[in-house]
């Protein structure tokens, strides 16, 4: 045993030697939220309380169980890999999530449910998995994979501090914390590590053993229960730490993951067959008692109380893998008889490929493929949510929108024209038979079309609900996008862009070309007298001052190959495949700097940027909303409405059962303010009459409502604005 503490000893001593530096993944940009990739696989779940937190895919969600028959998810996080495990501690007085997965270990500011944030994002083991976690006080220890068993001091939740390290007890899987000591599932075996001074642990014995790998253990009493992943559980003696003595092996089955305990009972998450619960009052002999199949491959479980009628009502949350992924809520308030209270399920990815986005009012329309249209209500650029879908046919590709009408290029199927007045139900209202629509821009009352063979098309849409295609350019220019700025179009044909003077909008002057490009373009951007053209790798600007003669300005290297550029203010944002959003500063167009970027976007095709959000259209991977950080001021969401109206954030949100919900008018107005629910259905109307100018405060009483998600939505003077309030009984 001396041998082995000095082996281990030897290894703390050496942490510091074989951390590796790694390539950042962002700069100066933050993914807030996504549509369309699905949230794949649950495997982490912990419970507080109603407030269950858990992982699904790469995402660390919150719901609230408080009416256990009717879930609710409440907040969310978007973190860089995939969640395996997570935990809720208090660090000086506020809570956190401390999570761990892929190479990394993550902390989340959850104080506040509803508004969860992301603190910190620490590269905890570069080429391996950090497969577990656990906090005392203020450390976290990791379960790091193969890189061992690392100790943090999170005491500053933004600055974890690695603290030291044991790097060699074989493929760690999980920890947990019991008194003194940590208690490592190591594949073949299990390891009990004093942590009286966690910068200084001291290695004390190991569990070798018993037919499995092992996979997680917990300690009850004085007793290590270890699941054995292949095998079932072994209940092995720990009172003497030095010297763990096996008690009995119960062979609950294949896929035995984790094992939780309430009272004298056990309840033990065995993949497809569930959760299985035994008495364990006497370790020697646990009595298995029933099973309850779940939803999906049972691979994580932790208790929470719901209070139910006022009484505390035992619950069992399990977070299921494939092939249905989500959270199941078991009531085991007799234990003997469980029962299945609820499912909160998964969203699966929908159907169809993202391509062009554009952002009006709040609302994103994505060009999706097969799919159609999409609606997207992004306010909340971190909780965006599906407002509606169009199914056209044919193949949408890029779209633009003008008051109630959009404009989708559907390739092969020309230009279809949806009315989109109720966002929840867009209304294909007619189809125009243009060659080949390969891209789409708009400027004033013309819609621009790239036409393949034809050039650049002119759609007239002085009528929205009935447009005329008006001409094409012709052959001359093969048109793959369109791009409009001013009395500027320009048009790709994938080697070279071609500008045209659209001072007559429905009659364009060809006019002068860029030189060839080198990788060829699919999509480009003009602002002002520039025009910033992504060229395989590179980005490059080019100066149209004199239409008839663009010159090249400067050049960017961009990595990747760029399929499209778009400008806001300072910045030109380009989405490129492989390399994800790079935002440069163009601020002097004859000298860009790169400014920030967000990597590991394998699939990006399209993008809108409206201030410091970035829209982007990943493909099979939906839509993801970045945020430029370099950009600090700017105005409320509202502000798209030039200072007529504002409406605010109810408060407190969440509330029970009374909020306050604040409209700002700058001049009498015909007013309507009514409350939705989850599906759409209209519950309340708060007002519906003339307001006066100035700040109305308005109370909401939501005493015969059930917990939720509620909408609020006002209509005043042609504007509609609306955002979200959580109801928690």
């Amino acid at each position: 045993m001396k041998t082995i503490k000095l082996f281990f000893l030897i290894l703390i001593s050496l942490t510091f030697l074989n951390q590796m530096l790694i390539a950042q993944v962002s700069q100066n940009m933050t993914l807030l939220g996504n549509y369309g990739r699905g949230e794949g696989e649950s495997k982490a779940v912990f419970a507080a309380g109603s407030l269950v937190f858990y992982g699904l895919g790469n995402k660390m969600q919150i719901a609230t169980f408080s009416d256990p028959q009717s879930p609710v998810k409440i907040g969310s996080v978007i973190l860089s890999d995939v969640v395996e495990d997570l935990v809720r501690t208090s660090i000086n007085g506020t809570q956190h999530i401390v999570a761990s997965g892929g190479s990394k270990m993550w902390l989340i500011n959850v104080q506040n449910p509803t508004t969860p944030s992301l603190v910190a994002d620490i590269e905890v083991a570069p080429g391996t998995t950090c497969e577990g976690i656990a906090t005392s006080g203020t450390y976290a220890y990791v379960a790091a994979g193969g890189a061992g068993f690392k100790i943090y001091n999170i005491s500053t939740p933004s600055n974890p501090l690695l603290v030291t390290s044991i790097d060699s007890l074989e493929y760690c899987e999980s920890v947990v914390i019991s008194g003194q000591y940590a208690y490592v599932a190591a594949g073949s075996r299990s390891h009990i590590v004093d942590i009286t001074n966690p910068a200084a642990p001291v290695y004390v014995g190991r569990i070798d053993g018993y037919g499995g790998y092992h996979q997680y253990l917990n300690v009850r009493s004085g007793y290590a229960y270890v699941c054995n992943y292949d095998a079932g559980f072994a209940v092995v003696n720990v009172t003497n730490p030095a010297s763990p003595v096996n008690v009995v092996d119960i062979p609950s089955g294949y896929r035995t993951a984790r094992i939780i305990f309430d009272g004298n009972y056990a309840y033990v998450a065995i993949g497809d067959a569930g959760v299985a619960i035994y008495d364990v009052v006497n370790p020697a002999s646990p009595v298995y008692v029933t099973t309850i199949l779940t939803t999906g491959r049972a691979a994580s479980l932790y208790y929470g109380a719901i209070t139910i009628g006022g009484t505390p009502t035992g619950h069992i949350f399990v977070a299921n893998r494939n092939p249905a992924p989500g959270i199941s809520a078991i009531n085991v308030s007799n234990p003997s008889s469980p029962v299945t209270t609820s499912f909160l399920a998964a969203i699966p990815a929908p159907s169809g490929s993202a391509f062009i986005p554009f952002y009006d009012n709040g609302k994103t329309y994505v060009a999706y493929g097969s799919a159609g249209l999409r609606i997207l209500d992004v306010l909340n650029p971190s909780n965006i949510s599906l407002l509606g879908t169009a199914d056209l046919g044919g193949d949408s590709r890029a779209v633009v929108v003008s008051g109630n009408y959009a404009y989708v290029a559907a390739r092969d199927s020309g230009v279809y024209v949806v009315d989109v007045t109720d966002p929840a139900n867009p209304v294909k209202i007619k189809t125009l038979q243009t060659p080949r629509a390969r891209g789409i821009a708009i400027n004033g009352s013309v819609v621009y079309v790239a036409a393949s063979d034809s050039g650049m098309g002119m759609i007239d849409i002085t009528n929205p609900s009935n447009p005329i295609v008006v001409g094409y350019t012709g052959a001359e220019v093969y048109g793959e996008n369109v791009s409009v700025f001013g009395n500027i179009a320009g048009i790709t044909d994938y080697g070279q862009i071609t500008f045209y003077d659209i001072t007559n909008p429905v009659s364009p002057i060809k006019k002068g070309s860029t030189v060839s490009l080198t990788s060829g373009n699919e999509g480009f951007a003009i602002s002002g007298n520039y025009a910033y053209v992504p060229d395989g790798d590179s980005l490059k600007i080019f100066n149209i001052s004199d239409l008839n003669s663009p010159t090249l300005a400067s050049k960017i290297y961009t990595g990747g190959y760029g399929y499209m550029a778009a400008v806001d203010g300072d910045y030109c944002y380009v989405a490129s495949e492989g390399t994800g959003v790079r935002a440069i500063n163009i601020s002097n167009p004859s000298s860009p700097v790169e400014a920030g970027f967000y990597d590991d976007v394998p699939q990006s095709r399209g993008l809108a940027v409206n201030g410091k959000y970035i829209y982007v259209a990943e493909k099979g991977d939906g839509l993801t909303v970045y945020s430029n950080d370099l950009i600090t001021s700017v105005d409320d969401e509202n502000a798209i409405i030039p200072e007529q109206i504002t409406l605010y954030q109810n408060y407190p949100n969440p509330f029970n059962p009374i909020t306050n919900i604040l409209i700002e008018l700058k001049e009498n107005s015909i007013v309507t303010l009514e409350v939705f629910n989850s599906i759409g259905q209209k519950i309340a109307v708060l007002v519906n009459k003339q307001l006066s100018a100035g700040s109305t405060n308005i109370t909401f009483d939501a005493s015969n409502l059930s917990t939720g998600v509620y909408l609020y939505k006002l209509n005043a003077n042609g504007v509609t604005l609306s955002k979200k309030m959580m109801l928690i009984k």
